[in-house]
């Protein structure tokens, strides 16, 4: 399997870019460290996100981010993710997309189902983003995410 070739129908997401990998952890402050010390990575100063019950920070590579998400809430999905997995763990992928509406409504036709209601919300980010139920993602959960909008310049 290659290429789309033309004329095929287009994928209902279309992506090639892995914006980030997402790992939930218990302490988000050793967990930056680790990457510091021992790849040499960017690590971003934590942010808080009260209405998704985390703090993250992101780890900056050349090709991707590295996601960290510390709960705040033990009912959070990431704090019930801990609760299940102490160590912490890979929690989800997040593809770019350039049209995330689209990519909804494009998935939700070919029978991907979205968790939360189907609709794209904006993340902490301000960018549109909605995830795929993982039993139809072959036990992944997805995040699909609008592109980053480079800034215009004059």
């Amino acid at each position: 399997m290659g290429e789309n070739d033309q004329g095929a129908t287009p994928p209902p997401i279309p992506s090639q870019t892995l914006d980030h990998i997402s790992i939930a952890v218990p302490d988000l402050e050793a967990a930056a460290e680790f990457y510091r010390a021992t790849f040499g990575a960017e690590v971003d100063d934590a942010i808080e996100i009260p209405e998704q019950g985390m703090r993250m920070a992101y780890v900056r590579l050349a090709n991707a981010k590295i996601e960290l998400m510390q709960p705040t809430d033990d009912a959070s999905p990431v704090g019930k993710f801990i609760q299940r997995n102490p160590a912490g763990g890979i929690h989800h992928l997040c593809f770019a997309t350039p049209d995330a509406d689209q990519a909804a409504t494009d998935a939700g036709a070919a029978g991907l189902r979205i968790v939360g209601g189907g609709a794209p919300k904006p993340g902490h980010h301000g960018r549109k983003l909605f995830f795929l139920h993982p039993k139809d993602a072959i036990g992944t959960l997805i995040e699909v995410e609008e592109e980053e909008t480079p800034p215009r310049r004059i």
